[in-house]
Formats: structure tokens, sequence, C-alpha cells
């Protein structure tokens, strides 16, 4: 692999054939090819050190690296981004050696875990995590929404996963002591400790991983795209729940945490559909099969193995439990 530099720019070009789509990076990392590394949204609270830790987890070098500042009229770098409690300003900066020299760089190929939206249930099928879920928080744990008909229930860790959820070890850590057949069998990923209440819209963007709980930094809400600027920065609100046993598990926001980072940082950011194409599809609750522009592609085979993954996790339980 050629020697290369990555430059931080903080701005971006706009689409012209999709003007009603928000601009999702205001800063983006390239190499000296011009490829794009990494990228985010700057709401204006993000820090070196945060930005130096979400790097990490996805950048690949031989050598030991940091982000300099960079002066674009004279086409070089200049003094040293050191990670620390500075804002990350949207300007160009150079990744190099701590000498300031080129050096060459990949990304891990980790990818974030595909999920659906969460679709809705029936009023002759509510799942028991919605109800528990719903009479745990009774308001949305981000904005403390109480309006009853404009909040969901949505799994921190998605249930169509059940076999990695199973292979991470996850249902050893739920203590929930409800009965098993409340919490999806005997993996448990049913538990109310793998749900959270929020805002209509706010679960759509959750399921999309446009932002994060980050457990580390006292459980801020950090977004990785535009449009999430109501809520960045805040705090899920967690201190009504008392009981250890009920309360979500910092493991699974964690997870949930980096399925964002490598979904909207890492490299491009992945492809997705848009919301309108969401809504075409699972708006009802129920497959639409019509749209072949969506079910043709390759993610949308994948989405609607998921989504028949998800409601035959139902089935299975039913069976399992059946008298």
């Amino acid at each position: 692999m050629p020697p290369i530099s990555i430059t931080v720019s903080g701005s971006t070009m706009m689409d012209a054939s999709q003007p009603s789509r928000l601009q999702s990076r205001n800063v983006e990392v390239f190499d000296s090819a011009g490829s794009v590394i990494a990228g985010f949204w700057q709401y204006g609270i993000l820090h070196w050190e945060e930005f130096y830790r979400y790097l990490i987890a996805f950048v690949i070098t031989r050598e030991d690296w940091l982000v300099f500042q960079y002066d674009l009229t004279r086409q070089e770098h200049g003094a040293r981004c050191l990670p620390g409690p500075q804002i990350v300003q949207p300007a160009s900066y150079p990744e190099t050696t701590s000498a300031g020299e080129p050096i060459a760089v990949g990304v891990v190929p980790t990818v974030a875990r595909p999920r659906n939206p969460t679709h809705s249930s029936t009023p002759t099928h509510e799942h028991h995590y919605r109800a528990r879920g719903r009479a745990r928080d009774g308001k949305c744990l981000i904005t403390g929404l109480r309006t009853y008909s404009r909040l969901k229930v949505a799994h921190i860790f998605p249930r169509a996963h059940d076999a990695e959820w199973v292979r991470k070890g996850y249902p050893s850590k739920i203590t929930d002591t409800a009965d098993e057949a409340w919490m999806g069998g005997s993996i448990k990923i049913d538990s109310v400790q793998n749900v959270i209440t929020l805002r209509s819209d706010l679960r759509d963007a959750w399921d999309n991983y446009e932002f994060g709980v980050d457990p580390n930094n006292n459980y801020r809400i950090t977004a990785f795209t535009n449009g999430n600027a109501d809520i960045n920065g805040l705090h899920l609100q967690l201190d009504h729940i008392q009981d250890p046993t009920l309360r979500p598990l910092d493991e699974l926001l964690t997870d949930h945490f980096m399925q964002g980072v490598y979904k909207h940082m890492r490299g491009t950011g992945e492809l997705e559909w848009t919301y309108e194409e969401y809504d075409d599809v699972f708006g009802s609750g129920s497959f639409d099969l019509s749209n072949h522009k969506i079910w043709g592609t390759r993610q949308g085979k994948e989405r609607f193995e998921l989504a028949l993954t998800d409601r035959l996790f139902d089935h299975r339980i039913s069976q399992q439990y059946a008298s």
C-alpha cells in the first residue's frame, strides 16, 4: 500500500439531485488519493479525545499517528491536534506519523449489524416487552416526553440477530426475573433490560443507529448524523429505575453505540434506504413486495430475511411455550 495522508474536510458537496435530504456530514476524513476514511456531523460538542477514540476503533496503521492542523493556502500541516477536551473545529486536518510524515492507512472491514425498523404489534398481539417497557419508563428516556400515543419501545440489541445475541453471551448477563415466556424464551432477548422507551420518531433513528448512548460518558447521547440537534448532548434518563434487574444493560448500550460508529463514521458511511422507502415497505407493519427496485437489491434481500427472522421468532417462542 503506498503512503497516504488523511485530511478532515469541514464541508462536503451537496447532491443537487436530492434537495430533500439533509447533508449527513460536515466533517470528513480523506486520504491523499481523495478516498473518504471517516466522517461525522459536528454539533459543536465532540472533542478531540472522543474523535481519536472513534478513529482508533476502525483506522488501521502500522505506525503511531496523529492528526495535525492543515493550512489550505500553503497545503502543509501545522500544529498537532492532541487528544483532549478541545472541540474539533470544522477544518482540514492531515493524519500523519507523529513526525508529520504520510503513512499507510486502512479501515477495518467491520460493518454495522443491519436491522429493520421495529414493526408495531397489532391489538391482538402485543408483545410483553412493550408493555413492560412502557410500565417501567412511562416516558421517552431521552426527551422526557410522557404523551403515551407518541411513545414507542425499541430493542437495544435487535431480536432478528438472536443467534449472535447468544454467541456474545448476553443471555447470562440478563438478571431480569420475569417469566422466560415474557422475555423471548431462554435466551431472554425480549427482557426489559434490552429495551428502552423513546419518542416515536426517535425509535426510527435509533433503529438506524443515527445516535447512540455512551454509558462511559454519563449516558450522553451522541448523534452521528445531521438532523438530531434536539437530542445531541442530552443524557439517557435512568434515575427512576432503582431495580438493577430492570435497568438497561451498559454492555448492550455500548454495543449499539459502536454500531453507529461503524455505520455512520467509518468510511463513506453505509448506503441506506430513505425514510420514504422504509415507510413504503414497512409502514403498515406488513410487507409490500411490489417494489422490485427495493427488494431486488442485495440490501433488500438482506432486510427481507431479517424481517422474516423477526416475525418467525414470535412463532418459535409461541410453539416452545404452547401448552
